[in-house]
């Protein structure tokens, strides 16, 4: 027969009384059981760190860093970098961790199992200096105080050294990223220069700048051509007036050499620009083969025209005597040469006139073609000047990087050496062996009650027997219980 379970308070208390020694046995076993076993396990001791991140103390306004990465991407990064494999196994022999599983272990097991010993918890910081991060606690846990505080002040060592390289490497590389950068943006300006000197050259005279000059020019030669023409008109009446003159007195004739055609002027102009530009450019020049052209085609235009008529010969009279003949020729000559030069003259102007309308002409093709050079070589001097500027904020940057200046990490806490495990942790394993034990215990006074046949009181005759109970005997106290309850209802004599 079996009994069923408890129904009310009074029965879990009636069992309890009556199953009260396998409790106790329970938790007092399990208990020392868990004590022990306790005792026993390996003993691990945390020692801890703390790094503080201090930011740049001079302004950004003076200098700014060119290391601008996240602080937390960079601690990512320098963490990967302190517990590579490499790293951690050095550490591994600098400090004889784990000699009692070098036998059973490869490196790289050992190395797994020193990476889980490390923590490291960043402590962030809302400052935007401090790009979010103000200062990280690093740990690592060892069978040993001493061991664990010797190798968390290595790692909090390696992990300030790795910081500075990391940033001295990216300022020195930045300032030589500028340096490169600048020195080809140099030799891109020079050569640009080269092109506008190389273009001024190719068309001087009709150079945007120049184009009031040209319009001058053409205006005073304007006025000296009209000025030159009617010379030529006034010397050409007097001319007729003397040969007029001569003829009238009658005097023996003189051969006079008949002027230039204005071709042959402008022949002679064109030769002698030719010349002038042999000096200043190559024969592939566009203005030295235009003007050899120009010249070939005077020629054969020169070489098509009859041949100049002499001037009809001059009567001088000599009637009127030798010395007045004599005079009438000599002014005769005289306005002839003049003649002849003014024509030349004219013809020169003309051609200079020529020259400067066609510099005119295609002054708004060559103004297109600056303007774009221009504008080129502006934008890379600004480019220049701009990587200049860089360059030096760069170099200053890389000086504040090799001093104290910068941001960088600072041990605030040293390595502190474990005077307590941190595992295991004996009150929580003997908490939870005793809470397990008192489990243990009421389950097995719940089982023992529940497979017990005996009858132990009234409930339980009504209960299994199915027969009502008309009268029950109390219990019969012991001799204890009889002398206890005998003293108490004696009664108190109070004096």
């Amino acid at each position: 027969m079996t009994r069923s379970l408890p129904s009310s308070a009074k029965d879990y208390l009636d069992m309890l009384s009556r199953r009260k020694w396998w409790i106790i046995i329970s938790i007092v076993g399990i208990s020392t059981v868990v004590f022990g076993v306790s005792l026993l396990l390996p003993k691990e001791y945390r020692s801890e760190t703390l790094i503080l991140v201090e930011p740049q103390k001079i302004p950004d306004e003076y200098v700014r860093a060119t290391v601008t990465t996240d602080a937390t991407d960079r601690l990512q990064t320098i963490s990967e970098e302190i517990m590579s494999r490499t790293r951690l196994a050095n550490i591994i022999q600098k400090f004889d961790l784990y000699p009692k599983l070098r036998e059973k272990k490869s490196m790289d097991e050992l190395v797994a199992i020193m990476r889980q010993s490390i923590t490291v918890d960043v402590l962030t910081d809302n400052k935007p200096e401090k790009h979010g991060v103000g200062a990280f606690k690093l740990a690592f846990v060892a069978g040993s105080p001493t061991v664990a505080c010797e190798v968390t002040q290595e790692l909090a060592d390696q992990f300030i050294k790795e910081n500075l390289k990391v940033r001295d490497q990216q300022a020195v590389g930045t300032q030589q990223f500028m340096s490169d950068q600048v020195l080809v943006a140099r030799k891109q300006l020079e050569a640009q220069e080269e092109k506008i000197r190389q273009f001024n050259a190719a068309h001087l005279g009709a150079l945007p700048e120049q184009e009031q000059t040209n319009l001058q020019l053409v205006s005073q030669y304007q006025s000296l051509e009209q000025s030159n023409s009617e010379a030529i008109d006034r010397a050409t009446q007097q001319r007729a007036y003397l040969q007029s003159m001569l003829s009238i007195s009658g005097a023996k004739e003189k051969t006079v050499q008949a002027p230039p055609t204005p071709t042959q002027l402008e022949l002679a102009a064109k030769k002698k620009e030719l010349a002038a530009a042999r000096q200043k450019y190559t024969d592939s020049y566009p203005d030295v083969i235009a003007l050899r052209a120009d010249v070939q085609a005077l020629e054969q235009q020169v070489k098509s025209e009859p041949p100049p008529k002499l001037e009809a010969p001059t009567s001088i009279a000599a009637a009127a005597g030798p010395d007045q003949a004599e005079q009438f020729q000599g002014q005769l000559v005289s306005i002839n040469s003049e003649i002849r030069s003014r024509t030349a003259r004219e013809a020169e102007l003309e051609g200079q006139i020529r020259g400067l309308q066609g510099r005119i002409a295609i002054l708004p093709e060559v103004q297109s073609q600056f303007a774009d050079l221009n504008r080129d070589y502006q934008a890379m001097q600004k480019n220049y000047q701009s990587l200049i500027e860089k360059e030096s904020a760069s170099g200053m940057a890389a000086d504040l990087e090799h001093r104290d200046d910068s941001e960088q990490f600072r041990i605030l806490d040293p390595a502190n050496l474990p005077t307590k495990p941190s595992s295991p942790n004996l009150l929580m394993i003997n908490g939870a062996g005793i809470l397990s034990s008192i489990i243990v215990g009421l389950l097995l006074a719940l089982v023992v009650e529940i497979r017990d046949a005996t009858i132990h009181d009234t409930l339980d005759v009504e209960r299994y027997l199915s027969i009502p109970v008309i009268s029950a005997i109390p219990a019969i106290p012991g001799p204890a219980e009889l002398s206890t309850t005998r003293l108490k209802q004696l009664p108190v004599n109070v004096s």
